[in-house]
């Protein structure tokens, strides 16, 4: 691993940062360098000592945040080794005054463990509450969905709140450093989800222009994802919170001067977003896009936090109609400043149209692909998997392609509801292709979607898609085969539809040609990659 420019390595104890062999795999190593980034970067010129942690399976990290200037730690930490690096950033923003060693506490946290959310809410309600989902998840979702209408009608009928903008010149930018041009990335994690994939695309489209990738991360995460190739030469921070405001500004001064930052690109990073008033206060120059993929049914998400912003970002991306309509005839955001510009063919490359789509095979297949999260609510695909076990007109299988929270839950509720011999469970270590060349129709059963990835690719396998009718999903879903959000009525349209198919080829191939004609007026839509090259070739000019 090539180290970055941001600190010089003075002394370690054999962890084997520059790559080789060492007491680190490479996800720690590259965690490990995230954190000498942000330190380097707050504490121009100043030396600092590592002693490095490690946690057990499960834990987070903690890189940035102010454990890290307490010199202790818990009983289960394994204390890995230490190093000393010094600074080789040079801006007259310093953290403190104080000159010599700074000593420094960096815990790497431990292997990824996949744990729900809910496994982490304390007391008797937390097990009150996990009882109830794993007892009765469809019962449990209903209720959840009341909540939501009820939350829903109230918020969406009120204007989000806008940032008042910054008043200054374009014209009275700071001196750029001479140095190499550099993207400021404002990221959630680096985990498997849509808006990570395409925030890695961009990251790489970013170097292949010329210029430096600095990727900020600002939620709790093992980082699974920090290994892949299109981090490669870019300035990692991942972010633990909290961190004090003084470090904070250090920081992001530390950035500004060390890098010639052409533009910032935000793809769900609420850290960036709430500190894009103070960069635009003493850098108007810089342009702003934020990337938009979902708009949360109960808060709004980082749209409505996009649309507070507003004021302070040049461009919006949005990659829906609904998206673009929400931000400008419900928000008013400025049409000028809102673009359509779809990942239609963002995961497809590579996925073939098999020889069985005018007919459906013997048994039938029915696929969900995706993460085992509440999101997507695989529990709801098992219980439309049992229904169809019990009803459908001839033999029927299932896979479920995934990973995620829910998975232990998933495998547990596979046997209660005894699908154990007709649902096979595939982790993400599988090509999805795979899994598409052999599917009938594929589900999504999402509470909640901006425009779904695996629609897309479905499509281009040739295979019919059942739908929550949440998000843009009408934008690309045959209309017949969107159903309801809420989990009684959608499992119960999903499986007449999926009955229809089974029984009669002609209807799902009409369906299939709906889906197909859709999707060839969205690919005459602005394409996402193209409007971002175009984008970052202009921030070279």
């Amino acid at each position: 691993m090539k180290l970055p420019k941001t600190f010089e390595l003075l002394d370690e104890s054999g962890i084997g940062l520059d790559g080789a062999d060492g007491l680190l795999n490479e996800r720690e190593r590259r965690l490990l360098v995230g954190a000498a980034n942000f330190h380097a970067l707050a504490g121009p010129g100043r030396t600092f000592r590592f002693t490095v942690l490690r946690g057990p399976s499960g834990t987070l990290p903690s890189l940035t945040d102010e454990a890290c200037h307490q010199i202790g730690w818990a009983d289960d930490r394994e204390v890995v080794g230490s190093m000393v690096v010094r600074s080789l950033v040079h801006t007259t923003a310093k953290f403190s005054p104080a000159d010599g060693l700074v000593d420094l506490v960096v815990d790497l946290g431990g292997e990824p463990r996949l744990a729900s959310a809910y496994d982490q809410l304390p007391g008797l309600l937390g097990k009150a509450r996990r009882t109830v989902r794993f007892m009765a998840p469809v019962q449990f979702d209903a209720l959840r969905q009341f909540r939501t209408d009820v939350v829903e009608r109230r918020h969406r009928t009120r204007p989000v709140p806008r940032k008042a903008p910054v008043r200054l010149a374009r014209g009275a930018a700071a001196r750029r450093p001479a140095t190499k041009p550099a993207v400021l990335f404002g990221l959630h994690w680096l985990e498997l989800g849509g808006a990570e994939r395409w925030a890695l695309e961009t990251v790489q489209m970013a170097r292949e222009a010329g210029m430096v990738p600095i990727v900020i991360t600002d939620r709790p995460s093992s980082h699974s994802w920090i290994e892949r190739p299109e981090l490669e030469g870019a300035v990692i921070v991942p972010l633990t919170h909290p961190t004090s405001p003084e470090q904070e500004s250090a920081f992001l001064n530390g950035v500004l001067s060390t890098y010639d930052v052409r533009g910032v690109h935000l793809h769900h990073c609420t850290w960036l977003y709430e500190r894009l008033p103070w960069l635009k206060s003493i850098r108007p120059d810089i342009p702003v896009v934020d990337s938009l993929h979902i708009l949360e049914w109960r808060t709004g998400g980082f749209v409505d936090i996009s649309v507070r912003m507003s004021n302070m970002i040049d461009k919006h991306h949005v990659i829906s109609p609904q998206l673009r309509d929400y931000l400008v005839g419900r928000q008013g955001v400025e049409p000028e400043k809102v673009e359509l510009a779809t990942l239609a063919t963002l995961t497809t490359a590579g996925i073939e149209r098999p020889g069985r789509v005018e007919g459906a095979a013997d048994p039938f297949t029915v696929s969900f692909v995706g993460r085992f999260t509440q999101q997507k609510r695989p529990y709801l695909f098992l219980q439309l998997a049992a229904e169809l076990r019990a009803t459908a007109p001839g033999r029927v299988r299932f896979v479920m392609h995934g990973d995620g929270e829910l998975a232990g839950e998933v495998m547990a509720r596979r046997d209660r509801l005894g699908l154990a011999d007709v649902l096979e469970v595939r982790g993400p270590d599988q090509p999805v292709a795979r899994t598409l060349a052999e599917t009938d129709a594929l589900v999504i059963s999402s509470d909640n979607e901006g425009l779904t990835l695996t629609s897309f690719e479905a499509t281009a396998a040739g295979v019919p898609v059942v739908s929550t009718d949440v998000g843009s999903q009408a934008s690309l879903i045959a209309d017949d085969l969107l159903c309801p959000r809420h989990p009684f009525p959608f499992v119960r349209l999903a499986a007449e539809r999926l009955r229809t198919m089974m029984t009669s080829p002609d209807q799902r191939k009409t369906w299939l040609d709906e889906q197909a004609v859709k999707a060839e007026a969205f690919a005459k839509l602005p394409d996402a990659r193209t409007w971002t090259r175009d984008l970052y070739e202009g921030w070279l000019k």
